[in-house]
């Protein structure tokens, strides 16, 4: 049958469409085909195979002008044009010039950002969903950060087509908020906003799956310049509930924004109250990688205080025999080096310490730690050969998330070499503790 992640011999040579095979196949056999995606929770993949926008009797890809640095500068006076088919084409016509970086940092300096944010509140959808994925691209660079925020409308522009337009201008709203909230400086502006963190959570309830990811982005970025406004819009309550969801994807983001809250200490606290160490037991054997790597991350804070490590002595067996299995039998550097920190955070317990030298002390000392020719600053877990296949023609790659520093002053920055060897550093600290006495013999 068809594979739509892969091109088939049958799916490049035959004139008949695949699915329609398929679909003969399923109904000879009398086989039922199950959307997971028509189930409940209504939190779910944005999909559509054809679009409820379209641009009538417009060529969406250019507009009949030249290009160089003419010709954009003609583009952006038609920006300001009272014929709406001249001004979507030149709308078109500028989304498909900002992907090329020379071209995107020579209309930033024509001050084009100042009119894009303008035409956020246009009555046409398609110029709404469109200057939204021009901002997205604009905001990958520095000037085009400095001169969005430069007028902080943009915020509610944002929120105003997140709360109320239709689903793909949500998505390309939603999109261009979390691209924006990467860069720390802009948080901070971003933050000034009262509306900003409780439209969010508003939004995170009952909305696709996508769109809901990128909130919970969004909000992990936002919290980690600030953690108090979302902790008083009871956001740690939300996260929890996000938690119990059957998509993984938006667990593991909930868990990443609930990590967040939890640097400030009534986050802490609530995780004391609400008992999170003994909550994330059950996560740490799921078979998702990103869950895993998610849950051990988010109890490296729950096991900082006296009573999250007085919990985990409670269950102290089968949670160091997991967090070992976890480091010994994943070479992964992410987890390896959260997995390292529990334990190094488990040992301020002398009779933790105690059990784990006693039982796996040989287990952590033949720990196997990537070299930095073997691994490249990625978590993700499967290469693109082996997910993909020869379809690269028509698959879209999502952006694979990359391991960065949490502190210095070069946060962002990414360094396979310092961050292995960071790894080696912690794994021989936990292995100094388990053998440290506070007294001589």
């Amino acid at each position: 049958m068809f594979c739509p992640n892969k091109n088939s011999y049958l799916q490049l040579t035959i004139a008949m469409n695949p699915r329609v095979i398929n679909k003969a196949v399923r109904r000879a056999m009398r086989k039922k085909q199950f959307d997971p995606h028509d189930e409940i929770p209504p939190a779910q993949r944005l999909e559509s195979m054809q679009p409820s926008m379209f641009a009538p009797w417009v060529d969406i890809t250019r507009a009949h002008l030249g290009f160089g640095r003419r010709g954009l500068r003609l583009i952006n006076r038609e920006l300001n044009s009272e014929d709406s088919l001249v001004q979507l084409q030149a709308i078109h016509s500028i989304l498909d010039q900002v992907q090329i970086s020379e071209n995107a940092i020579f209309l930033i300096n024509l001050n084009i950002v100042y009119r894009l944010i303008d035409l956020m509140q246009d009555r046409d959808p398609i110029v709404r969903e469109k200057v939204a994925y021009i901002l997205t691209h604009l905001c990958n660079y520095h000037q085009g950060r400095q001169r969005i925020m430069s007028r902080p409308v943009v915020i509610d522009h944002l929120i105003y087509l997140i709360m109320r337009d239709r689903k793909e201008i949500r998505y390309a709203a939603a999109l261009c908020l979390k691209t924006l909230t990467r860069d720390r400086c802009s948080c901070e502006i971003i933050m000034k906003n009262d509306k900003i963190i409780v439209s969010l959570l508003k939004m995170i309830k009952d909305d696709h799956m996508a769109i809901v990811i990128f909130h919970l982005n969004s909000l992990k970025n936002l919290s980690e310049w600030d953690p108090v406004p979302a902790l008083k819009a009871n956001a740690f309550q939300v996260m929890k509930k996000l938690m119990k969801q059957q998509e993984t994807r938006i667990v593991a983001a909930a868990m990443d924004c609930m990590m967040q809250l939890l640097k400030h200490s009534v986050g802490k606290k609530l995780a004391d109250q609400h008992d999170l160490t003994h909550y994330l037991r059950n996560y740490l054997v799921s078979p998702d990688i990103e869950v895993l790597i998610a849950a051990v991350g988010l109890m490296g804070y729950t096991t900082l205080t006296t009573r999250g490590k007085w919990r985990a002595k409670e269950f102290s067996f089968d949670l160091t025999k997991r967090l070992v299995t976890l480091c010994v039998s994943h070479n992964m550097p992410v987890l390896q080096l959260r997995s390292l920190q529990v334990l190094i955070n488990l040992c301020d317990s002398p009779d933790i310490r105690a059990h784990i030298k006693k039982h796996w002390e040989k287990k952590i000392k033949s720990i196997k730690i990537r070299t930095h020719e073997q691994w490249d600053g990625t978590s993700e877990t499967t290469t693109f050969g082996l997910e993909t296949g020869h379809n690269y023609r028509t698959m879209c790659i999502e952006n694979v998330e990359t391991i960065k520093s949490d502190y210095g002053d070069s946060i962002h920055a990414v360094n396979v070499t310092s961050y292995v060897r960071r790894v080696q550093e912690v794994k021989a600290h936990l292995i100094m503790l388990i053998n440290f006495e506070p007294y001589l013999h």
